[in-house]
C-alpha cells in the first residue's frame, strides 16, 4: 500500500494555482484580506489591459492602413482567433457558482480515508509529471511569445554598431516611433499592457481546460471503481439481502455520476464547441505565420506554442474518450462476475444497471459533438487541409 493517497484538494490545487496567476480565486478559498485585495486588483488590471488591447486590435483592423503585408494579415488572423478562443474559455470560467457546486459534489463523493482511496486507486488518476511539464511548457512558451521581441531588440542593440533600439513588441496594435523622444515610455506602457493582456488570454485558456480535465478525471475514477467493484464482487443466493444492498448502492452511484457528467457538459459544453473550432483556426494561422516569417526566435516560440496547444486539445479529447471506455467497461464487469450464483431478485436489479450502462455518457460539446480521440483526429485533419489550401492560395 502506498504511504500517500492524494486528497481531493490535491487534485484541484493545480488548476486553482494556474487560475491564480491572473488573480482569480475560482473556488473562493480562504485568503488573508490583503492578499484577497491584491488578487482582485491584479485581476482587474489583467481584464482592463485585455479590453484596451482588444479595442486597439479592432481599431487597427477597421482602419486597415497599418495592415499592409500578407504576413501581418496572418499575424492579425492569429491574434483574432486566439482572442476568441481565450474569451470563450474566460466566459466559461465566470460560471463560478456552477463550478463550485460541481466541485463540492465531487468532493463529497471522493473517498474519505486511506483504505478507500487505495481501493479507488486515486493515485493512478493524479496529475502525472509529463502533464505538469506540458502545462509549464505551455505557459512558458506563451510568455516567450511576448518576451521574445524585447529580447530580440536587446540582442540587436548590443550587436549592432549603429546602436538603435528597434522597440520590437509582440502585438501590432501599438505603433511606436523610435524617433519619438517619449518612445521609451510608450514602449514600457505598451509592454505592460501586452503582458497583462497575454496573461489574461493564456491563463483563461489553459486554466479552464484544467478544471474540465480535473472534474472529468474524478468522474472517470468513480466509473472505473464501479466497473472493478462489480467485476470482483461474488454474489450468492444465500446473501440475497446483502447483495441487493450492494447493487442498489452501485445503481445509485452510477445514476448520480450521470447527473454530474451532464452538469459538467452544461458548464463546459459551450466553450468546448467554440474552442474546437477556434483551436483549428489558431493552429492554422500560427502555422502560416511561421512559414512566412522563417526561422527565428519568434517562430521557435510559436512552434512550442503550437505543440503545447495541440497537446492541450489532445488531453481534453483523451479524457472525453476515456469516459466512454470506462462506462462501457461496467458492462464487462457485470458479465464477468459470478451473477449466475445470485438470487432472482439480484439478477433483476442487475438488469437495471445493464440498461443504464448502455446509455450514452460522454463529454459533449452542447450535444452537437462528442469529444473523443476521433474528434481530435478530425480537428487536426481539417486544420491541415485548411492550412494547405490557404498556403497554395498565397503562393
Amino acid at each position: 500500500m502506498e504511504t500517500v493517497q492524494y486528497s481531493y484538494e490535491d487534485f484541484t490545487r493545480i488548476p486553482a494555482q494556474v487560475h491564480r496567476l491572473m488573480g482569480y480565486n475560482i473556488l473562493d478559498l480562504p485568503r488573508r484580506a490583503w492578499v484577497k485585495w491584491l488578487m482582485l486588483l491584479y485581476r482587474f488590471l489583467c481584464i482592463f489591459s485585455h479590453i484596451i488591447c482588444v479595442i486597439f486590435m479592432i481599431y487597427r483592423i477597421y482602419e486597415r492602413t497599418s495592415i499592409n503585408t500578407i504576413q501581418l494579415l496572418m499575424r492579425y488572423g492569429t491574434l483574432v482567433t486566439y482572442v476568441i478562443h481565450s474569451d470563450t474559455k474566460f466566459a466559461t470560467s465566470q460560471q463560478k457558482q456552477a463550478i463550485k457546486r460541481l466541485s463540492r459534489n465531487l468532493s463529497e463523493l471522493y473517498p474519505k480515508n486511506t483504505v478507500e482511496r487505495f481501493n479507488y486507486r486515486v493515485n493512478d488518476f493524479y496529475w502525472s509529471r509529463p502533464l505538469i511539464v506540458m502545462i509549464s511548457t505551455y505557459i512558458i512558451s506563451s510568455a516567450m511569445v511576448v518576451i521574445g521581441p524585447m529580447l530580440q531588440s536587446a540582442f540587436l542593440y548590443f550587436y549592432n554598431d549603429k546602436k538603435h533600439f528597434l522597440y520590437l513588441h509582440c502585438y501590432e496594435y501599438f505603433i511606436i516611433d523610435p524617433k519619438d523622444e517619449r518612445a521609451v515610455y510608450h514602449y514600457v506602457c505598451a509592454y505592460i499592457l501586452e503582458w497583462l493582456h497575454s496573461t489574461h488570454m493564456v491563463i483563461s485558456n489553459v486554466a479552464t481546460d484544467l478544471w474540465l480535465v480535473c472534474f472529468q478525471v474524478q468522474i472517470c475514477m468513480h466509473f472505473k471503481y464501479i466497473g472493478q467493484t462489480l467485476a470482483e464482487y461474488q454474489p450468492h443466493w444465500q446473501n440475497d439481502v446483502q447483495d441487493r444492498k450492494f447493487l442498489a448502492k452501485m445503481i445509485k452511484k452510477h445514476s448520480y455520476l450521470i447527473v454530474l457528467q451532464n452538469d459538467l457538459n452544461s458548464i463546459f459544453g459551450g466553450s468546448l464547441l467554440l474552442s474546437l473550432l477556434s483551436t483549428a483556426g489558431v493552429l492554422c494561422t500560427v502555422g502560416l505565420y511561421i512559414r512566412m516569417g522563417g526561422l527565428n526566435l519568434e517562430s521557435v516560440s510559436y512552434i512550442m506554442f503550437m505543440t503545447t496547444s495541440s497537446m492541450q486539445l489532445y488531453l481534453v479529447c483523451y479524457y472525453g474518450d476515456l469516459i466512454n471506455v470506462l462506462v462501457t467497461s461496467i458492462l464487462g464487469g457485470i458479465y464477468t462476475h459470478s451473477w449466475y450464483e445470485a438470487s432472482i431478485a439480484y439478477k433483476k436489479y442487475l438488469l437495471i444497471i445493464i440498461v443504464r450502462a448502455q446509455q450514452s455518457v460522454e463529454l459533449s460539446a452542447m450535444g452537437y459533438l462528442t469529444v473523443s480521440l476521433d474528434t481530435f483526429k478530425q480537428v487536426m485533419t481539417v486544420t491541415y487541409r485548411v492550412f494547405a489550401l490557404i498556403r497554395e492560395m498565397i503562393q
